[in-house]
């Protein structure tokens, strides 16, 4: 098995330029009008990614923290990631904590495979393998009281879109099954977290430098959360026990990040300190 498109080191200068695309992007997403829309009224549903089995990933907005009685804790550019599976039906929209559940039911999974997904989680966490991509996406507006579409047409959007290798994502799925990614294939259920984890980056920059008009805390977002889908999987392995990862969670309020020193035994030497 040639493992060398996973081959991954890290140092000062791949974390700034992390920072860098996390930033890009963020003003990607930022840029997006949002201009006679309203949570749960007219919402816009905006296809941003079409897999190899005709899955369809949108993403769509304006998400609930885009409305609160306190100022403060208004998050304008909230979205949520949709997924449209095979069938034509709507995945149910997941919070991390669904993941987190989804990733425990691979406990049988062979050690090895884990240790690829820990890596693709750790790429997606650095933006490794992620390409600028600048067209035409269509979207349709929603009126959330009926059901009805009462708009579609397309918008021009820019993004730095992920991707994966082919053969990798195989490996994988032919070993966890469908059934542990919710009948999405593997390359839908990725790309749905990583919108999910680039919605987090836009509420915690929004948070960080317009509402307490400070630096932006990068280690919070995209980052902590997938070291978080690392730690479940460090568990699964027999790395660490359950007290410990019950110990991250309480740590992280919430969250709970994998230490940098643990990354190369959870990736199995596919992630390396430079």
């Amino acid at each position: 098995m040639d493992l060398s498109c996973l081959q991954t080191t890290y140092n000062n200068a791949s974390n700034k330029r992390a920072k860098e695309m996390r930033t890009e992007n963020i003003n990607y997403f930022s840029s997006l009008s949002r201009n006679s829309l309203k949570f749960n009224e007219v919402e816009r549903r905006l296809l941003l990614y079409v897999t190899k089995d005709n899955e369809k990933i949108y993403i769509q907005y304006p998400g609930k923290e885009t409305i609160s009685s306190n100022d403060s804790k208004v998050r304008p550019w909230d979205f949520r990631p949709k997924l449209e599976l095979r069938d034509g039906s709507l995945m149910k929209d997941l919070s991390f904590a669904d993941i987190w559940d989804d990733l425990s039911e691979m406990h049988g999974t062979d050690k090895d495979v884990l240790s690829l997904l820990a890596t693709i989680f750790f790429r997606m966490s650095q933006m490794i393998d992620y390409k600028i991509e600048s067209k035409e996406y269509e979207y349709i507006d929603i009126n959330m009281n009926t059901g009805e579409t009462i708009d579609k047409g397309k918008i021009s959007f820019t993004w730095l879109k992920p991707t994966f290798d082919s053969q990798i994502l195989k490996i994988i799925q032919d070993k966890i099954g469908i059934d542990k990614t919710r009948g999405a294939s593997l390359e839908a259920y990725l790309v749905y977290n990583d919108l999910l984890v680039q919605n987090e980056d836009c509420k915690y920059f929004y948070r960080d430098t317009v509402v307490n008009n400070t630096v932006w805390n990068d280690k919070v977002g995209r980052k902590n959360t997938l070291y978080s889908h690392m730690s479940v999987i460090e568990y699964l392995q027999g790395y660490i026990k359950f007290s410990e990862i019950m110990n991250r969670f309480q740590r992280g309020m919430g969250v709970a990040p994998c230490p940098a020193k643990s990354l190369s035994t959870i990736t199995n030497g596919l992630v390396t300190k430079d």
